[in-house]
């Protein structure tokens, strides 16, 4: 049975809405954040990709460079960065900063928490070597990346 076409375009129509005013499918995970398929954004995420919404106290470590990430304001993440580099100090551009952490000395990590100053869009990038006395020679460089859209409260 073919739906009438008044019934089919308000379906389009609603889909629509929703996608513009924010509207998605969301599934936890268990790093302490949502994913969703992102619609258009400033923060440069497009219909499709993947956007993990950060809630306070999340974490990001090197294996989500390249990733888009959004956190209201107010709220803070951590970012870990393994021993089994040597990395450049962390940059951020755009409303925020780092702040060193202490990590347990055994950790195997050095930490940040980031604290935005701010509605707005951020990136944060560091550039890895390998570190051949503590970790791994074999090892790829990595140029580390994330995207981060600051929403309001």
């Amino acid at each position: 049975m073919r739906t009438p076409r008044p019934v089919a375009l308000m379906t389009i129509v609603l889909a629509t809405a929703i996608t513009a005013c924010g509207g998605s499918t969301s599934e936890a995970t268990d790093a302490g954040a949502t994913t969703s398929q992102a619609p258009p954004t400033s923060a440069g995420t497009t219909a499709g990709q993947t956007l993990t919404h950060l809630r306070d106290g999340s974490t990001m470590t090197q294996d989500d460079s390249a990733r888009t990430f959004a956190i209201t304001h107010g709220d803070s993440a951590e970012l870990r960065l393994s021993h089994d580099y040597s990395w450049t100090d962390p940059q951020v551009a755009g409303p925020g900063e780092l702040l060193p952490v202490t990590a347990p000395e055994d950790a195997g990590y050095t930490a940040w928490e980031l604290v935005t100053s701010g509605p707005g869009n951020l990136v944060i990038s560091a550039s890895g070597a390998p570190d051949c006395e503590s970790g791994d020679c074999n090892l790829d460089n990595i140029d580390f990346t994330v995207s981060i859209a600051v929403r309001r409260p």
